[in-house]
């Protein structure tokens, strides 16, 4: 389903990736590096498990859940390492149909590889927030 502004009917197509470009996410056309850091946004991780993404809140204020799981996701020991060990999560994001769900981590490569060259994928490292 495409993403409309708030305040428009949906007419003019998909603005999911128009509105992450806005907030600092950065385009990609290949997965050659890790995008920038985008202070501000951070990923909650708390008690080992995946809560939300938050992005910043109006004038400065307290962050606010971009994305939040109706329940807490358990994570693998080798991810909740890895993002422990950098203190950053990678994000990529892409229009519904660009990606699929894939059940192996080389075809989500594949997948994401595809997107990008496509000019259907932006990314960000997000700070980790929690524990």
């Amino acid at each position: 389903m495409p993403i409309a502004r708030p305040g428009t009917t949906g007419d003019g197509g998909d603005d999911f990736l128009p509105l992450l470009i806005e907030q600092g996410f950065m385009p990609l056309t290949e997965l050659s590096a890790v995008p920038p850091v985008l202070h501000g946004w951070s990923v909650l991780l708390a008690v080992g498990q995946l809560h939300a993404v938050l992005q910043p809140g109006q004038n400065g204020g307290r962050p606010v859940a971009w994305w939040q799981a109706h329940q807490p996701l358990q994570v693998t020991d080798g991810w909740r390492a890895a993002a422990n060990k950098h203190q950053q999560v990678l994000m990529f994001a892409a229009p519904v149909g660009s990606i699929g769900r894939q059940p192996r981590e080389d075809l989500l490569r594949d997948a994401l590889d595809k997107a990008a060259a496509n000019g259907k994928l932006v990314a960000a490292a997000l700070p980790l927030a929690g524990t």
